[in-house]
């Protein structure tokens, strides 16, 4: 069954005057859910009439039994729209509806027949069912009248719909058949097919293809047919040209050309579109009209090519130490223009066109990349001297290619392979110690600064000394910051080594601008006291600035970091034997005062871990081997007597592993089973969880609704059995415990069970930390140090001792390997023994597995301990990481069994 569109009544007065409206863009007349809503009727068939004047056009719509209409009036000011409905938005769309089949009307019945328009006023022409069989002799539409030289539009197709082009392109090639109720008489074809070609000439231009229409005459003269060019010429036009200018306005705006009214040029702006127009459409358009392209019309058949971006860097001339680093973009061989590459970042990562190049695109992390790196220097290098230490950051970039100049290049090569040269250092330096103050001088020499992350006890103190002492700095003071606690330790170090060297101390009243003579001064400064004289920074440039414990920087936000970031030096040097103590945003903020800018932003640091962490970790690697000098104590100290590591499982007494179960189960009842999900959502009860079963582990008694005696403690039990053997051959030992709480238990079971043991504490309480130090190192005999682990951190020897106990394990190895450091070190004679008494079952046998991965992490890192600190990563079932295992279960079912045993 055919099907039939809107009756349409007009004159051929009307048709004209409807024909020269449409020249404007009327959609942007309407708001985009009327325009919708518009298409979606025109679309579906639901207009019954259209009725043109010369004035208004009447829509008429019958929708649910209901009649609506539309009435849409045109005078000097534009057009207005009224309705039957008192709902706008709806007679709006009725409005968008009629103007696409007003479009259409006038691509099918406009003729190329110079059939002269009739006087207004005469009998309408009639109307006639579109889409029937001739059943009217409605208006071929044709007559003398002005020439549109706008755009007029053909509707979009759909299932039912004309696609209101075919009449046109018939008229547009002279063939006589014509549209729907007209016939072609010999004469009339005659005359078309002798009317003048019309000419499309393209070109390429940067804001898309564009193109121009002319008639071309049989001399091959041209002359405009369109816009404000074609109205001055005030040329006669036939019916069948004015055809053709339909049907080339039906088929520009399918393809998506805008039309300029006052310079008559049609415009593809949308690169993307270029090509298969090209390849697809015109091919089409060239058996319907003329064809000019330009030369560089070939460029964009190709489709976008990839802009490739190099970087070119060298040393500035003279003393300056600074770099000069172009970017460079390429298209195949052809560079880019400054001005075209201001445009390509301007534009972002959308196509565009550079006609003598073509279609050309700028990946999006290419682009992103060089904003970044843009954004990163500028934020860390404010005076605009870029530091030549940032091409290793580019090296490892893939998305670049890196050239640099000759004698950059042996700059580099100079800092990956130092060549060895002999310095005048005394001969109190270790082999390996010399070879670190060595490479310090060296990272001196070549503008570069590093991290000494030699393991604890190794003497990287004496080794920064005597960099500060062989090559000073002149007329510059230099600067040591550590904590308030090391503060004495450096002073006595320095005054044992190098007592030639002036030192003093910052503190409130006291600091660089109060010293007359500051010239080659080593300050000394804790952490708190820079923080506390941040504003004088900026008055001082230092010769050296060492940071000592270098992870006391590891947050970026921390007013301390912020402060040490901002401190001004020659040479920056940081020392940390665990650079990584939870995360790799540690080691991000000591770079970011050592080399800034070297591992880019904050932010693409951490989205780089988190997209890519096996890639980030290799790269990061590759970018600061340079600049890390690690060894540990088993590569270097041969002197060094062996260390002996061993867990001791400790049992649960029937109270603790009650209380155990009972607490395990009331936390999974309330977090649920999810580790990430506890974490996120419930922080704070998942590690007050976490730290209830491992109180429960070391002494039921550290429960606050718990009094125990020492016996309901397994651990402790065992630590005193062990402890028996040990005080009673005359060794020295060093007991370490995080929990306070849980070293008063221990000092509680050493009175009673060792009345006689010399015992020494030392916490973050204890105001004098080296009085109980050199107390324990110097004592006859047996002794026993009570040391928390956040206390053992820094500043403290304690070789005397050759027996080490860790209570309970730590998240993070690095701290306990510090902590037992303290006793494995230069000077230590005896082999040394450490315990690490472990609850089995429990979650101190997970918080063991934990250690194990992070020391794997650090060592692919850095060659060290130490990592990051996520037990999702490690535990997705809360159940695995907390509850007892079977056997521990068994052995509570079945005591008898034990007691056999």
């Amino acid at each position: 069954m055919q099907s039939h569109g809107p009756k349409r009544v007009y004159t051929p007065h009307s048709l004209e005057f409807w024909f020269g409206k449409l020249e404007i863009d009327w959609a942007g007349r309407f708001s985009e859910s009327q325009l919708d809503e518009g298409r979606r009727i025109y679309r579906d068939g639901e207009v019954r009439e259209l009725e043109l004047t010369v004035k208004d056009a009447i829509i008429h719509r019958r929708i649910d039994k209901k009649d609506e209409y539309a009435v849409i009036e045109w005078d000097s000011r534009g057009f207005s729209v009224r309705s039957s409905s008192t709902d706008r938005e709806l007679a709006h769309a009725l409005a968008v509806a009629g103007l696409h089949e007003i479009e259409e009307l006038v691509c099918d019945e406009i003729s190329p027949l110079p059939v002269a328009l009739p006087p207004e006023g005469e009998k309408t022409a009639g109307s006639h069912d579109k889409g029937s069989s001739n059943n009217g002799h409605g208006t071929n539409g044709g007559g003398n009248g002005h020439v549109a030289n706008g755009n007029g539009h053909a509707a979009s197709g759909n299932a039912h719909k004309p696609a209101g082009l075919a009449a046109s392109a018939a008229g547009a090639a002279g063939a006589t058949s014509l549209s729907r109720g007209s016939r072609a008489t010999a004469a009339g074809a005659a005359l078309a097919s002798a009317s003048r070609t019309l000419l499309l000439v393209f070109k390429t231009l940067a804001d898309g293809l564009s193109f121009q229409a002319n008639w071309q005459n049989p001399n091959k003269s041209r002359v405009p047919a369109l816009g404000a060019a074609a109205q001055a010429a005030k040329a006669a036009v036939s019916s069948s040209e004015r055809a053709k200018l339909i049907g080339l306005a039906a088929y520009a705006r399918k393809a998506h050309f805008s039309y300029d009214q006052k310079s008559g040029e049609y415009l593809l702006g949308s690169v993307a579109e270029i090509p298969n127009f090209l390849k697809v459409t015109l091919p089409a358009w060239k058996r319907l009209f003329s064809i000019e392209l330009d030369a560089l019309a070939a460029n964009l058949l190709k489709g976008p090519r990839t802009i490739e971006i190099e970087a070119v860097a060298q040393k500035r001339g003279g003393n300056d130490q600074a770099l000069d680093l172009r970017w460079i973009f390429k298209a195949g061989e052809r560079l880019l223009t400054d001005d075209e590459v201001a445009l390509i970042t301007k534009r972002g990562v959308s196509p565009l066109i550079i006609p003598e190049i073509g279609i050309v695109a700028l990946p999006a992390d290419r682009l992103e990349s060089i904003k970044a790196w843009q954004k990163n220097v500028s934020e860390t290098h404010a005076d605009g001297a870029i530091s030549p230490y940032l091409i290793f950051s580019l090296y490892s970039d893939a998305r670049f290619k890196l050239t640099l100049s000759p004698e950059l290049e042996t700059w580099r090569q100079t800092v990956l392979a130092p060549t060895p040269a002999p310095q005048a250092l005394p001969e109190l330096l270790r082999p390996y110690q010399r070879r670190g103050v060595e490479w310090m001088h060296h990272l001196c020499d070549v503008g570069c600064h590093g991290l000494l992350a030699d393991e604890m006890g190794l003497g990287k103190t004496l080794q920064v000394i005597t960099l500060l002492a062989t090559r000073a700095v002149k007329k510059r003071p230099s600067l040591i910051v550590c904590p308030a606690s090391v503060v004495p330790v450096w002073r006595e170090e320095i005054a044992k080594f190098y007592p030639q060297l002036v030192v003093d101390v910052l503190k409130s009243g006291h600091d660089f601008t109060t010293r007359k003579d500051n010239d080659g001064v080593v300050w000394l400064a804790s952490y708190t006291q820079l923080r506390k004289h941040r504003t004088l920074l900026d008055k001082v440039e230092f010769g050296y600035a060492v940071l000592d414990e270098g992870q006391f920087i590891k947050n970026p936000d921390a007013k301390v970091t912020q402060t040490c970031f901002a401190v001004r030096s020659a040479h920056r040097i940081v020392l940390s034997g665990t650079p990584l103590e939870n995360r790799q945003l540690d080691l991000w903020s000591i770079f970011r005062f050592l080399l800034p800018g070297l591992l880019g932003s904050r932010t693409s640091f951490e989205s780089s871990l988190n997209v890519d962490r096996s890639a980030t970790l290799a790269r990061l690697r590759a970018q600061l081997a340079p600049f890390i000098l690690r060894r540990t104590k088993t590569e270097v100290a041969t002197e060094l007597p062996p260390k002996v590591e061993m867990d001791l499982l400790c049992p649960l007494t029937d109270v603790q592993r009650a209380e155990y179960a009972r607490i395990c189960s009331e936390g999974l009842t309330r977090l649920g089973d999810d580790v990430g999900a506890a974490m996120r959502e419930k922080s704070f009860g998942f590690l007050a969880l976490l730290t209830r079963l491992r109180q429960t582990c070391c002494d039921p008694d550290m429960l606050p609704w718990l009094k125990a005696p020492l016996s309901d403690s397994g651990k402790i039990s065992l630590l005193v059995e062990k402890l028996a053997e040990i005080v009673s051959s005359g060794h020295k030992v060093v007991i370490f415990s995080q929990f306070v709480m849980l070293l008063d238990r221990v000092r509680e079971a050493l009175a009673t069970n060792f009345p006689d043991l010399p015992r020494y504490e030392l916490t973050g309480m204890t105001l004098d930390r080296q009085k109980p130090v050199q107390s324990f190192q110097t004592a006859q005999g047996a002794a026993a140090m009570l040391v928390s682990l956040k206390a053992a951190g820094t500043g403290i020897t304690l070789h005397a001792a050759d027996y080490v106990f860790l209570l309970d394990p730590w998240w993070n190895p690095a701290v306990e390997a510090q902590a037992v450091d303290r006793v494995h070190r230069i000077g230590q004679k005896s082999t040394v023994f450490v315990y690490r008494m472990i609850t089995a079952g429990t979650i101190e046998e997970r918080i063991q597995a934990l250690q194990a991965s992070k020391k794997d992490l650090f060592d692919k890192l850095i060659g060290g301990l130490g990592g990051d600190f996520d037990l999702s990563q490690h535990f997705s079932s809360l159940r695995d990481l907390v509850q007892l295992t079977t056997a521990q279960v068994a052995d509570e079912s079945e005591p008898e069994h034990l007691g056999g045993a």
